[in-house]
């Protein structure tokens, strides 16, 4: 007889986020729905105007800024954190299943477990809550390292020194640990570091 797999805290979904554990109808957690590649903002607009509001709260695409160098000049781009996927706020992953199943449009909810749908972890809807803006987007943050120590003077990543792990002055970005429970999540996040001393 096959058994079915326990679920646990290091579940993944594909694009490698950290999944959350079922919860009942009501709560609002954050799920994600795979959507053709290129189309994330306007699958996200259709979906706020033709879903029932007691189904979604929200549908967005995650952004983060990306510093880029061209002809020696460097400038700062938002750009999609998961291609091809999209984040829907809900308080009911069965209805809301049941109503992306109706449309012809081409949206489908990742992270199934039997009958039901994993959300996003708390621990990172929580971090990317409070460092995106009200757009989603991750912006850049402003530091200098003095004596071996990274300061934020400007951006989300102000007062969470401690999470930075890994700073890339070159290509101007950092790695952050957004859970260190179950195997760990972090995340890359634009930063300028234009002081070392």
């Amino acid at each position: 007889m096959a058994s079915t797999p326990a679920h646990n805290a290091t579940t993944r979904m594909p694009m490698g986020l950290p999944c959350g554990r079922r919860s009942p109808r009501g709560r609002q957690r954050w799920y994600v729905a795979r959507v053709p590649e290129g189309r994330e903002r306007g699958i996200c607009e259709t979906l706020r105007r033709v879903v029932s509001p007691e189904l979604l709260d929200d549908a967005f695409v995650m952004s983060r800024e990306h510093w880029f160098s061209h002809e020696g000049s460097w400038s700062l781009d938002t750009v999609p954190m998961y291609r091809g996927y999209v984040f829907l706020a809900s308080r009911d992953a069965s209805g809301l299943s049941k109503a992306l199943s109706s449309l012809t449009l081409p949206v489908e909810l990742v992270g199934a477990f039997g009958h039901s749908y994993l959300p996003l972890a708390d621990e990172a809807r929580d971090w990317f809550e409070q460092t995106m803006d009200e757009k989603h987007v991750l912006r850049n943050s402003v530091a200098s390292i003095v004596d071996g120590r990274l300061l934020v003077s400007e951006g989300p990543l102000k007062g969470q020194e401690a999470r930075v792990s890994r700073v890339d002055r070159h290509r101007r970005r950092c790695l952050v640990t957004v859970s260190d429970r179950d195997g760990g999540f972090a995340e890359t996040m634009p930063i300028d570091v234009p002081v070392k001393r």
